[in-house]
């Protein structure tokens, strides 16, 4: 397995069920690493969309038995059974998502009631504005929730003013400090005159949820908005994954895996397996099978490599395909539509044209991947995630096609 993201994970997962020897290798922060905590199957802005047409939220959609059992094991999401969540972003939206991150605030439950959103001098934290934003929010208005913000004195140091969320996130992790954000939060409930939950910043525990502990002390529902990149979810996630891979026995390596090869010597045939060639070591190692599960172009499995990047004082030696692997492997990339076309030029494809999406077509900076049938991309290579082009990149897709490469494999 090269790669330890959810794709990694659960192909880990999946593949050790089956008895089969795994080892899972990876050279740091990965593409699930970087995600906020809200747990898709398909992109939300889909939902959203099908949702105002339809007039009404969209029933969930089902989870195969495995996904389920390999989310149970993980023991860091909240998945429902017949319906979505609904969860505040520090931007000010309400959006839907299949399931969450147990520290993250489910706004689904709320029926008109008010929402407190505790004050805090953090750059990235304005309350007012983002209480406001949300009130705003059409599902807020349907549902009759005010969100209201209250001073509370949620920071205990000065320098929590000016600290990343994952640090602030990881003192909460100690019992005490939790208990005494306990009586903060106690006392702008008394304060307000009650509500009907708290919404606080992506704070609440580094190496694990800890806003059930608040929310089951407290009477109300407690929990995080959602952020984009750097949130502590990413962290939670790591942490989750570390305990899953010892629970299941898989071998973890750091490493930087350059090239991928077919072929070692086997009995039965001369080109059995393949060789993953680490950076750093002088004998590579012989697999049975690989599975890719590197991310693509936000995780760094895939590069952005038009030819003018290899130009020198002139033009480009010749023409190129504009995307490649980051490590070596004898692969196809393409995108959803297939191979990727015709290059606009010697400079790469037009980005502003191609790169973003219209409608329901991803745009290509989504789209390009690895070319699989199904999970497989090359005798004894597989693929998982958003290494596989055209796939929705979302933490479930990834879970699913984690799971078949795995049992593939």
């Amino acid at each position: 397995m090269i790669g330890a993201g959810v794709a990694g994970l659960a192909a880990a997962w999946s593949a050790r069920r089956r008895g089969a020897r795994v080892a899972v290798i990876s050279a740091g922060v990965g593409e699930t690493a970087l995600a906020g905590g809200a747990v898709d199957d398909v992109p939300w802005e889909q939902i959203e969309r099908a949702s105002r047409l339809l007039g009404g939220d969209l029933p969930a959609s089902d989870l195969a038995p495995a996904a389920r059992q390999f989310a149970a094991e993980l023991g860091l999401w909240e998945l429902p059974q017949a319906a979505g969540v609904r969860l505040a972003t520090v931007a000010g939206r309400i959006r839907p998502a299949r399931g969450r991150d147990r520290a993250l605030l489910d706004l689904g439950p709320l029926r008109r009631t008010r929402v407190l959103v505790p004050r805090a001098a953090r750059a990235a934290w304005d309350a007012d504005a983002l209480a406001e934003a949300l009130t705003d929010e059409p599902f807020a208005r349907a549902r009759g929730l005010r969100f209201l913000p209250v001073d509370a004195p949620v920071l205990r140091f000065d320098d929590e003013r000016h600290i990343a969320d994952g640090d602030l996130a990881a003192r909460h992790d100690d019992p005490a400090r939790l208990s005494w954000l306990l009586d903060r939060l106690r006392q702008a409930l008394e304060g307000a005159g009650g509500a009907g939950a708290i919404l606080l910043g992506p704070w609440l525990g580094a190496s694990a949820p800890r806003a059930e502990a608040l929310a089951a002390r407290l009477g109300v529902p407690v929990g995080e908005a959602l952020m984009g990149a750097g949130s502590p979810a990413g962290l939670r996630f790591e942490a989750a994954r570390d305990a899953l891979l010892a629970a299941i026995g898989a071998a973890q390596r750091h490493g930087r895996v350059r090239a991928v090869g077919g072929g070692h010597p086997g009995p039965g045939a001369p080109d059995e397996g393949v060789t993953i060639h680490v950076e750093g070591e002088d004998v590579p190692l012989a697999a049975d099978g690989v599975i890719l599960a590197i991310g693509g172009l936000a995780g760094g499995g895939i590069a952005y490599t038009p030819p003018e990047s290899g130009a020198g004082a002139d033009f480009p030696a010749r023409g190129a395909a504009p995307f490649a692997l980051s490590i070596a492997a004898p692969v196809t990339m393409g995108d959803d539509r297939g191979a990727f076309g015709v290059v606009s030029s010697m400079q790469g494809p037009e980005l502003d044209v191609v790169a973003w999406p219209r409608g329901e077509r991803l745009g290509a900076l989504e789209a390009v991947g690895v070319r699989c049938e199904g999970v497989r991309a090359a005798p004894g290579i597989l693929a998982a995630g958003a290494t596989i082009a055209g796939r929705a990149r979302t933490v479930l897709d990834a879970v699913t096609t984690g799971l078949r490469a795995g049992a593939e494999a």
